[in-house]
């Protein structure tokens, strides 16, 4: 078995489940790691997010458990970015549940750094799986998700016509996520075209 940290759209169970089986998620907070929306996805012309090497800075998430074919599976969806190790010692466990620590331990880090432009904008569906899987934890663990991650520009509300290729089918939470947005990030939701 393998275990992936997941920081951005695999936080979410529904969006994991699209791609293969994976086990428990459990909420952890990693160290030496920068959140960063830089990844350019020409496929659907937006930016997704990227994990970046960086000493100082932490970064909220998931791991959760992976067997060869699945790990496979999650590698294909991830083209576009490096697969690498992570050590267990950078992980802070945020639940009770005692953490897999002898099994080996994977990241898909960005390659690129481009910060999302006018044409190249962060899809509020993608948002909408991320914050979806965030509040499933916590509403803290939202804000942590929000607080840790740069740069916020440049959000597109692709609701009506989704761009993100595994949008939520479920709408309930959007109030919530629109609610979180809008205490946490007004002037990006406010200009939100």
């Amino acid at each position: 078995m393998h275990y992936i940290f997941g920081y951005g759209s695999l936080i979410c169970a529904d969006s994991r489940s699209r791609t293969g089986i994976s086990g428990l998620a459990y909420a952890v907070d990693v160290s030496g790691i920068a959140r960063r929306w830089s990844v350019p996805v020409p496929d659907y012309g937006a930016t997704a997010l990227g994990a970046h090497q960086d000493h100082q800075a932490r970064c909220n998430g998931v791991v959760f458990a992976v067997d060869d074919d699945n790990l496979a599976r999650f590698d294909l969806r991830e083209r576009g970015y490096d697969r690498l190790r992570i050590d267990w010692s950078q992980v802070e466990n945020l639940s009770d549940t005692p953490l897999p620590t002898h099994r080996p331990l994977w990241a898909y880090v960005g390659t690129r750094a481009d910060d999302p432009i006018p044409e190249r904008p962060i899809l509020q569906t993608y948002l909408d799986v991320i914050l979806n899987g965030c509040l499933a934890i916590s509403p803290d663990f939202a804000e942590r998700f929000i607080a840790s991650t740069t740069p916020w520009q440049h959000l597109r509300d692709d609701r009506h016509a989704p761009g993100y290729p595994r949008a939520l089918s479920d709408h309930s939470r959007h109030p919530d996520i629109d609610a979180l947005l809008h205490r946490t990030l007004p002037e990006l939701i406010g200009a939100r075209r």
